[in-house]
């Protein structure tokens, strides 16, 4: 689920920032974790789902040949306009995105597919010519179900242990690190509000 994939991608980024440069990640660039998370699939679903230009949803964006040239040059354009940090942060969200697609698999069944990671070499799998909100209707909506039903009856099993484990943990270091995106909309509106009174 999308979600996963920023939750992921704010913990690598948040112990990086807290191990290299002992500072919180801020708003803009946690912004930029999650747009980064989530480009793969806001590029290749929709085109392959919606409108049946690639062959499948894991196509375009999540190839390296992509993945790793667009990081590169997110990181380039910002380090000359002297904000690296914010290079890095939609590097490493887009970067933890790819194994983050490969590595349930992985785990559930000892199977390394890294194909989609190698498109157009490979045919990244996957369906096309759906549309792109019912299928994601479709997929988010039994999952959450799922999800819920699970947790109420108390039937956990591993992968979904984990899966909680990592939101518990995203949850405490976006505390630690002080609530960003939250805390600078709040003072944002605070000024805001200061201002019309």
């Amino acid at each position: 689920m999308p979600w996963t994939h920023a939750i992921v991608a704010y913990i690598g980024f948040s112990l990086a920032s807290h191990g290299f440069s002992r500072t919180a990640p801020t708003t803009r660039e946690t912004a930029l974790v999650a747009v980064g998370a989530l480009i793969p699939d806001l590029i290749d679903k929709p085109l392959a789902w919606q409108f049946g230009v690639l062959q499948g949803g894991r196509t375009l964006g999540h190839s390296i040949f992509i993945a790793v040239p667009l990081s590169v040059a997110a990181v380039v354009v910002a380090v000359r306009r002297g904000r690296p940090r914010l290079g890095l942060a939609f590097a490493a969200g887009y970067l933890l995105h790819l194994p983050g697609d490969i590595l349930p698999t992985y785990l559930a069944t000892g199977e390394l597919q890294i194909g989609t990671l190698l498109w157009p070499l490979t045919d990244g799998g996957g369906s096309q010519g759906e549309s792109f909100v019912r299928k994601v209707m479709s997929n988010v909506v039994p999952y959450v179900t799922d999800l819920a039903a699970a947790v109420l009856s108390g039937d956990l099993s591993r992968g979904l242990v984990l899966f909680l484990s990592l939101w518990a943990l995203a949850i405490a270091l976006w505390v630690y690190d002080g609530m960003p995106v939250v805390r600078d909309s709040y003072e944002w509106l605070r000024r805001a509000i200061g201002r019309q009174l």
